[in-house]
């Protein structure tokens, strides 16, 4: 089965937007493991691929970088907001040039 967009799936993450909220409350609670995020970073490799998990529709969600520029898998589009939350992990680890989750 191949799903065409999250919110044919009810994900709260439907828009670019959304993962950039939702990326920030994750920065702002990743040190206590707030269960007020709506996304977990399983894994990041670095200009591969990320692995989140969302809360909204309790899956796995993998997000890959294609000549840099991010697109998820699960939902088959780049402008999601599993895609929006993966262009602010990207530019947080290029800063830090670290992933800390």
């Amino acid at each position: 089965m191949t799903i065409s967009r999250m919110s044919d799936k009810n994900s709260e993450l439907d828009t670019l937007d959304a993962g950039t909220m939702e990326f920030m409350k994750w920065l702002a609670n990743k040190d206590t493991n707030s269960e007020n995020t709506l996304i977990i970073v399983k894994d990041y490799f670095d200009n591969k691929y990320v692995i989140l998990f969302d809360k909204s529709i309790l899956n796995n969600v993998i997000v890959a970088y294609r000549e840099g520029m991010p697109y998820c898998v699960t939902c088959n589009t780049d402008d999601c907001g599993h895609v929006g939350f993966a262009i602010c992990l990207k530019q947080d680890y290029d800063r830090d040039d670290q992933a800390i989750f």
